[in-house]
């Protein structure tokens, strides 16, 4: 629920949609340690893992990353897009299920992985983003570098675009 986060991922949709099989896409969470002073309104695991937009944004963090893990990216844009147009960061925690459910997406299955599995999801994403040096949403790399061009769907079509060595047809569209 970082506005630039769910502007990036609005943005990053549509390229998505159209390279599909042609590119990797692999959504990814900034992490902080600690974040004001690690307390449960912004953290899990006695501090190690916050969010820097309170604990509901932690929370659907991790059922985002339990989605992607187990239904695969098309369901994560599915899901992430619908929580951003139907939930907010105050009630993500009340709204999800419904958003779940219209998108027969399994919710028990959900929970499951949230309740058995958050803090080692958590912990691989505070790794990457302590390895990249990742400060803030949103980052994005492509092919290990980061992308510095423009955040619309344009610039993100473009910068991916210009990693590939033979250019899919997809790659001329607007």
């Amino acid at each position: 629920y970082c506005p630039y986060g769910n502007q990036a991922e609005e943005a990053i949709a549509p390229v998505y949609n159209s390279l599909k099989d042609k590119a990797t896409f692999n959504p990814r969470y900034v992490i902080y340690n600690n974040y004001q002073g690690g307390g449960s309104d912004y953290c899990l695991g006695n501090g190690k893992y916050c969010s820097m937009h309170g604990i509901q944004e932690l929370n659907q963090d991790v059922r985002e990353l339990c989605v992607n893990k187990y239904f695969g990216t098309k369901s994560w844009f599915d899901f992430a897009l619908a929580m951003n147009k139907q939930c907010t960061f105050k009630n993500a925690n009340s709204c999800w299920e419904n958003v779940a459910k219209g998108l027969s997406l399994d919710i028990a299955k959900i929970k499951t992985c949230e309740s058995s599995e958050a803090l080692a999801l958590l912990k691989n994403e505070q790794d990457l983003g302590n390895a990249l040096e990742v400060q803030g949403s949103p980052t994005v790399f492509i092919e290990g570098e980061s992308f510095e061009g423009s955040r619309t769907t344009n610039g993100f079509l473009s910068g991916l675009c210009s990693a590939f060595t033979s250019k899919p047809s997809e790659c001329s569209s607007v």
